[in-house]
């Protein structure tokens, strides 16, 4: 009698779990709380410190952000430009050329180049040079505006040159790939 009063007690076959003690209910609830206190936490950073992009005369900068974009456009249309470079090696000097010419092939005579060089995958080592008129290359019969360059990374980077010509910059990029 004592072994039934046993089974009978302890209830072993119960289908009547507490609710606490289940790990699927459980984890479904510890997701449930974290997403909503991530979301909190979300609303809380927006809403603090920064007061946005919204300014007065939102207007007026985009109609003057279009009309320098037009151009910029219609002065980089002018000129034509040409990229002459060798192959590029890790660790060794480079010299990279651009020319600069107008559209009937007359040469430019820009006030400032400078070349940017950017690296997609690491911005940490992108640079930039000035380039200067060499007095002794022509490429195509035109002047020649020259840097020397060392890439301390191989890959992909990204060449872009700055040019001001009567007061107006006007860009113009490149892609290059440097060997092992």
């Amino acid at each position: 009698m004592s072994e039934a009063n046993l089974n009978l007690n302890n209830k072993p076959n119960s289908s009547h779990q507490s609710w606490y003690k289940s790990p699927l209910l459980l984890g479904w609830l510890f997701l449930v709380l974290a997403a909503m206190a991530g979301t909190i936490f979300m609303v809380i950073q927006a809403n603090s410190g920064f007061p946005g992009l919204v300014v007065d005369d939102f207007y007026e900068r985009g109609q003057d952000y279009e009309e320098n974009i037009h151009k910029k456009f219609a002065n980089n249309e002018r000129w034509v430009t040409e990229f002459k470079i060798e192959d590029i090696y890790l660790n060794k000097p480079t010299v990279i050329m651009i020319t600069v010419s107008d559209k009937a092939g007359a040469s430019a005579n820009p006030e400032k180049v400078t070349l940017f060089v950017y690296r997609p995958s690491n911005s940490k080592i992108d640079f930039n040079v000035p380039m200067t008129l060499s007095t002794d290359t022509l490429f195509n019969g035109k002047p020649v505006y020259q840097a020397t360059v060392t890439f301390e990374a191989k890959g992909k980077w990204d060449l872009l040159a700055s040019i001001n010509i009567d007061g107006v910059e006007v860009n113009y990029a490149n892609n290059i790939f440097v060997k092992d």
